[in-house]
């Protein structure tokens, strides 16, 4: 394998690590999978991405030294001057200088980005936000954010904390977040707070879906919503519902001309998410906005922040 032009993007979940070899037009050439050891801290969990990136290395018989740059996509506030995570909720990580950590292991340059914004960056360069000017990428998972990209430019806001879309609140005294507040639109239609909705309102689900209580997963939900079991479709409508709410906000303050779906729950069939949504969106939000921005699944796919990290490097140069 050519090393010429290619990066590694990381993209680290609340669930899973994903890793790729990512070519300059985006084509990810090699790529892994790791779980997150959010249990054992930030060193654990640095440890699992070296590891997997070691892992990476080794299976594309490249050296560290013919890789361009590393690129991290990180589920929180990054500040990508200092390398910095300040804040990432479901990692439980404060302050960690994951970059300084890097470094001391690979001698090329290191970007860090929240993962949405690495999102935004992919659809932007290689997706469906090719050529526009204002491109937002929503991620629906483990998490919810949204990352943008304004005028060729990640758009990280003045006090860096732009796009924090799943902390915006749809409950006023709803369920308790992992940010510390309470009613998040995250905690009411994240991928945990799907499963947890589910198994409380469906008592023998383990049982309908065939798997242990504890292995039941947001896909899980939407088939049984999709057969029609009635509290799986209700549960499929509030995440419609709350979702629907934080994209009508997104679209009357930010006037964004596209806005890409991707993340895990984005592969809920269309006819139970996409197509209920765009349908929200139409009828509530301002007029002449509703209009004329485009909700689309992400054209790069569900590997969107990772290739997003990777061509990371490409915005420094810009």
């Amino acid at each position: 394998m050519s090393a010429a032009n290619c990066s590694i993007g990381v993209d680290v979940g609340g669930t899973n690590i994903k890793f790729g070899i990512v070519g300059e037009d985006g084509t990810i050439l090699v790529k892994s999978k790791r779980r997150t050891e959010v249990s054992g801290g930030p060193d654990a969990v640095i440890e699992e991405i070296a590891g997997g990136i070691e892992s990476l290395l080794a299976e594309s018989e490249l050296r560290r030294t013919e890789i361009r740059s590393i690129g991290v996509g990180i589920p929180g506030t990054t500040d990508s001057r200092t390398g910095v995570v300040v804040f990432a909720p479901n990692l439980f990580w404060k302050n960690v200088a994951i970059v300084r950590i890097l470094r001391r292991l690979y001698d090329v340059p290191i970007c860090i980005a929240q993962d949405t914004r690495a999102a935004a960056w992919a659809e932007y360069l290689v997706g469906a936000g090719r050529g526009l000017d204002c491109v937002v990428s929503v991620t629906l998972g483990t998490g919810i954010g949204c990352g943008m990209v304004v005028a060729g430019r990640i758009y990280h806001g003045a006090l860096n904390t732009a796009g924090e879309f799943g902390h915006q609140i749809v409950e006023l005294d709803g369920n308790p977040c992992n940010c510390g507040g309470r009613g998040c639109l995250e905690a009411h239609a994240g991928g945990l707070a799907i499963v947890r909705r589910a198994k409380a309102a469906i008592p023998d689900l383990g049982a309908l879906v065939h798997k242990a209580s504890e292995e039941v997963e947001v896909d899980d939900v939407f088939r049984l919503a999709l057969n029609g079991q009635p509290e799986a479709r209700r549960v499929a409508g509030d995440v419609v519902k709350y979702v629907g709410m934080g994209l009508v906000n997104l679209i009357n303050i930010n006037s964004p001309q596209l806005i890409s779906i991707s993340g895990g729950i984005s592969n809920a069939p269309p006819e139970l998410l996409l197509d209920p949504l765009v349908d929200f969106v139409r009828s509530r939000a301002y007029q002449s906005a509703a209009a004329e921005v485009r909700i689309c699944r992400s054209e790069v796919g569900e590997d969107t922040p990772l290739v997003g990290a990777a061509l990371l490097y490409r915005e420094n140069a810009a």
